[in-house]
């Protein structure tokens, strides 16, 4: 590799080819290459500025910046700078290959980074926060949503790419610890996170045997007289409030989750099943004395 003089972009120039990445790297994906025409299209213009005058360099860094390429989009910001920064710092067809290197070795690491903090955290914390406030009619949930995603898009995003840029492949060795610590700490966060959503969010209450099929009685709460099931056993009041009052819930998130690992079982056949099921307990509850779901 040939060293060069550092600089050949200044800000606005870099600005516009963080934007193309960011711009570029999901409209062009397909099942073939994934984010690779779109990763080749991103340094397109570098590649000119690079290998404009050699035809046969050219093809090669065509052919390789276009070959297999899927990452977190936003994680991919910091494998462009890298490699910008690289392609300004020499030239040659050793800096081709190294490039090439580099994306094959940090598109699954970064992918994983990426959908643990952008995905399973931001993505549950948010979406949860968001569902909260919408199952009320307010649209603070949507207003946060939109927020997260101007400030992940012009302040996260450019802040990624820059730091690709300027700290090039030492950001491999350097950070390579505080990225796994990061990792095993965001992971630990979103198991918190997604454990309370369970408690808060799916309401899963157990029936019982009633006196009789429809069978009411009048009881007063808070005050008020309010006409409830009339039960022999009621499962839930009698037994589950007293040890674990969300176990009916936790019983279906991990029901649902053991599900999905059988063969031949997927999300479409579990949402199905999981109405089926509902339909057949209601239509239980309402034509005998057993109710298994309240």
């Amino acid at each position: 590799m040939t060293s060069k003089a550092h600089g050949r972009y200044d800000k606005k120039q870099l600005k516009k080819l963080h934007y193309r990445w960011i711009w570029h790297s999901q409209i062009g994906w397909n099942y073939e290459r994934m984010q690779g025409l779109g990763y080749l299209t991103t340094m397109l213009p570098v590649l000119k500025d690079s290998y404009g005058d050699n035809p046969e360099l050219m093809d090669k860094a065509l052919r390789v910046h276009s070959q297999f390429f899927n990452t977190q989009p936003s994680m991919g910001d910091i494998i462009v700078g890298m490699n910008i920064a690289l392609e300004e710092e020499f030239d040659g067809e050793d800096v081709i290959d190294t490039a090439a290197a580099i994306k094959t070795s940090l598109m699954g690491p970064f992918a994983g980074i990426g959908d643990t903090v952008f995905g399973m955290i931001a993505g549950t914390i948010l979406g949860s926060i968001a569902v909260t406030f919408s199952l009320d009619g307010n649209y603070f949930g949507l207003a946060l949503l939109v927020a997260w995603s101007l400030l992940n898009l012009f302040v996260i995003r450019p802040i990624f790419f820059d730091l690709g840029y300027k700290q090039g492949t030492a950001l491999v060795t350097t950070l390579s610890h505080q990225l796994n610590a990061f990792t095993d700490a965001a992971s630990v966060l979103g198991v918190t996170v997604i454990g309370a959503m369970i408690a808060s969010m799916v309401n899963v209450n157990f029936g019982g045997i009633r006196n009789g099929v429809k069978l009411m009685k009048e009881v007063e709460v808070n005050g008020a007289k309010k006409m409830v099931p009339d039960y022999f056993l009621n499962l839930q009041t009698d037994l589950f409030d007293k040890l674990m009052p969300k176990a009916g819930g936790v019983m279906m998130v991990a029901l649902c989750y053991w599900l999905l690992g059988r063969k031949n079982m997927n999300s479409n056949k579990l949402i199905f099943g999981v109405i089926l099921f509902c339909l057949l307990a209601a239509a239980l509850g309402n034509y005998t004395v057993v109710e298994l779901l309240v």
